[in-house]
């Protein structure tokens, strides 16, 4: 499977903002053959720094205000070779950004102190958590069992199965997270629920990097963020809050239990 992730979008929105102001300066090179230009003395680097892989680029989830937010360094990063200021390179890629990028996930985008900013919106949860759900058991074959403790399998195997108990109770609350502006920027649910949602975010961020160790670390944190949400399920107003998270917290943890740590699932005890 490959995950969606909000961290990588944003990481490949990024990779191919530089390349198109590397196009740019190179095509403004040729143009201005006799006027100095700022950029002329490292096209070369420009050139190799554009071809730096998407994940390299820093980028890291915050927490702010109630709302997901990723910042990056990247213009800090760029000073060297492109030889102008962070400012002004944030600047460029803000503007580029927001040209070239059709359906952003994000709701708002800016500068601050040479970081970037990046605001997720409604759209691009949404987008996330569909991309998630879509996800079905592949053919490969299941690796060799990830030697763990029996209690940290138990742990995971009933987190698994507390999601399919309640989604079981409540199976017509798989609603829209939010009625909300799809642009608007996703606020986030207060108390447990927060916890939950950043815990999925950051396995999926770090899915493709993740080794077997962390990624169980993960999960563990993901399902004491499960207990604490489901815990609150007997206050009515909380049911609608938590249970459109249950399809996805369950599908990571079976992709974390089958395909990561080469266990089976248990959906009943």
């Amino acid at each position: 499977m490959t995950w969606f992730s909000l961290k990588r979008t944003l990481q490949l929105n990024l990779a191919s903002s530089i390349e198109v102001l590397n196009q740019i300066n190179q095509a403004s090179a040729k143009s201005n053959l006799h006027t100095p230009l700022r950029y002329s003395t490292v096209l070369l680097s420009i050139g190799k720094t554009t071809q730096i892989c998407h994940q390299n680029i820093p980028l890291k989830k915050v927490n702010c205000n109630g709302t997901v937010t990723y910042i990056s360094a990247i213009p800090r990063t760029l000073k060297p070779n492109w030889q102008c200021s962070g400012h002004e390179i944030a600047d460029m890629l803000v503007s580029v950004l927001q040209d070239q990028t059709p359906e952003p996930v994000w709701s708002a985008i800016r500068e601050n102190n040479d970081w970037l900013e990046f605001v997720v919106s409604q759209q691009g949860i949404g987008q996330w958590q569909q991309q998630l759900q879509q996800w079905t058991p592949s053919a490969t074959a299941k690796p060799p069992p990830w030697p763990i403790e029996p209690e940290q399998l138990w742990q995971l195997q009933s987190g698994y199965e507390l999601c399919c108990r309640w989604q079981r109770y409540y199976p017509s609350n798989r609603a829209p997270l939010i009625e909300q502006s799809p642009t608007a920027a996703f606020q986030m649910p207060g108390g447990p629920v927060q916890h939950l949602i950043h815990c999925l975010l950051d396995i999926c961020d770090s899915w493709g990097q993740s080794k077997p160790p962390q990624l169980l670390r993960q999960a563990r944190a993901l399902v004491m963020a499960l207990q604490k949400c489901i815990g609150r399920l007997g206050a009515s107003q909380e049911i609608g809050i938590v249970i459109p998270w249950l399809e996805s917290t369950r599908i990571v943890l079976q992709q974390v239990l089958t395909r990561t740590l080469g266990y089976p699932i248990a959906d009943q005890f």
